[in-house]
């Protein structure tokens, strides 16, 4: 234990990550900001995210400014650790205090970091964190893992009030370009007061219009999984995804969290939604399609959400007890889930426009914790958009605008007393009808 704990802690003896000297995400700033405050931190992701880069990563910004070295601990835990000492927790907390740090259980002053990487695989590891919380509050816990509704219950249950929570979600456009050292575009925000495009957005976009074209539709197929810019040919991507990624969250972590849920039927659904992603879903209709009840697909569904695998949104509805009855729309945490599969996405027009509506959703959502989307009798709009008491519609159209594509919008916007409409594109930057904002969905 004494050997592992010393490879995972190279700054203990001068040394260091290789992660420290990466590009950070911009989420590893509030990250770094709440661990100046009183509460642990929690953080969960889909796998292969980048979660153990951010931990290595708060490793190094906590050693240079918040701690002595010795004081701050990292370990990651596997499944055959686990398998082989179902009291490795204990052990790891131990071994730390008292070997490392040469203190004693209780009597912790000094502030001290404790990261543990991948917790969701140790049972009961909330009842362990809380013990110590409660016997040496001077201790900052972080933790990760990838199932939400494992990380989540167990917060709930022993550590409310004591951990903050992230959901870690796939690196957006932005973030692909810093991890793969180029320029960000500048952020677009759709704000009440917008009445004209700002001069250096449109600078910005007319000299890089084709290079940031590019990226985008790169980062749709690839960007959600940064490790894979270290693969150079296409087919090691795809296996990657499909079997590092996929298949390990369907075979492995959600059989064992659900109690030994079937795998077979876990692949069948997600395969389902992996193919009609940004479509209806009615449960009654597809658990007759399928041959399941109706409980038993809002299960296993309620499995695939936990494995941040697909997320749902839900039609606009007066009553919040009513929308989760109506018809839904699923969409994938990341659209490389969905543009993996195929080649170079300007030659699949047919695809592109769900691909990067899924990305669009992802992206308003994390602005809007209410998005929906408009449906009523055959008239659909993608997005219901919540800027304060303001509803905005917002459709994507990433083929070519016909005058009937943009009818409901601007109806829907008068009717809603909405300044304007949006319209998501692949890559046109047109604010000429202030009634309709035609935006790239690279610049959301």
């Amino acid at each position: 234990m004494i050997y592992l704990m010393n490879t995972f802690n190279p700054h203990w003896e001068g040394g260091n990550f290789p992660e420290w000297t990466w590009p950070k995400r911009r989420i590893f700033h509030y990250m770094a900001k709440l661990l100046d405050g009183p509460l642990s931190l929690g953080i969960g992701g889909l796998r292969r995210i980048g979660k153990t880069t951010l931990l290595k990563q708060l490793v190094g910004h906590l050693s240079l400014s918040k701690a002595s070295p010795r004081r701050i601990c990292y370990f990651q835990f596997d499944r055959d650790l686990v398998i082989r000492d179902d009291k490795i927790l204990e052990r790891v907390l131990d071994t730390y205090v008292l070997d490392f740090l040469d203190d004693s259980l209780g009597r912790i002053r000094e502030k001290t970091y404790v990261l543990l990487d991948e917790i969701q695989l140790i049972p009961r590891w909330s009842e362990i964190v809380k013990r110590y919380l409660d016997r040496d509050p001077a201790i900052t816990f972080v933790v990760s893992g990838s199932s939400s509704l494992l990380l989540e219950s167990e917060l709930s249950e022993s550590l409310a009030g004591r951990l903050d929570m992230i959901r870690l979600s796939s690196p957006d456009f932005r973030d692909h370009m810093t991890i793969n050292g180029l320029e960000p575009p500048p952020v677009f925000r759709i704000d009440p007061g917008l009445r004209k495009i700002p001069t250096e957005l449109v600078l910005y976009h007319g000299s890089n219009q084709a290079r940031l074209t590019r990226a985008y539709l790169d980062y749709l197929r690839w960007g959600g999984f940064p490790q894979l810019k270290d693969l150079s040919d296409e087919d090691s991507r795809r296996r990657y995804v499909k079997e590092v990624v996929v298949e390990k969250i369907l075979r492995y972590d959600l059989p064992a969290r659900f109690g030994g849920e079937n795998p077979v039927d876990l692949e069948r659904l997600y395969e389902i939604y992996a193919n009609e992603y940004a479509q209806l879903v009615e449960y009654n209709t597809l658990a007759r399609d399928i041959g399941l009840s109706v409980g038993r697909l809002r299960r296993l569904t309620e499995a695939l959400i936990a494995g941040y695998l697909v997320q749902y949104c839900f039609n606009y509805t007066r009553s919040k007890r009513k929308a989760g009855r109506t018809g839904k729309k699923v969409y994938l945490t990341t659209p490389s889930l969905a543009a993996y599969r195929y080649g170079p996405l300007d030659k699949f027009p047919e695809v592109l426009g769900r691909i990067v509506e899924n990305d669009a959703y992802l992206r308003l959502r994390e602005k809007d914790e209410g998005l929906s989307f408009w449906r009523v009798g055959r008239q659909e709009i993608d997005f219901m958009f919540h800027v304060g008491d303001l509803v905005f519609p917002v459709e994507c159209k990433t083929g070519r605008i016909k005058s009937k594509d943009t009818r409901l919008l601007r109806s829907l916007a008068e009717k809603w007393g909405s300044p304007f409409s949006v319209l998501i594109t692949t890559n046109t930057l047109d604010f000429s009808d202030l009634s309709l904002l035609k935006v790239p969905a690279f610049l959301l």
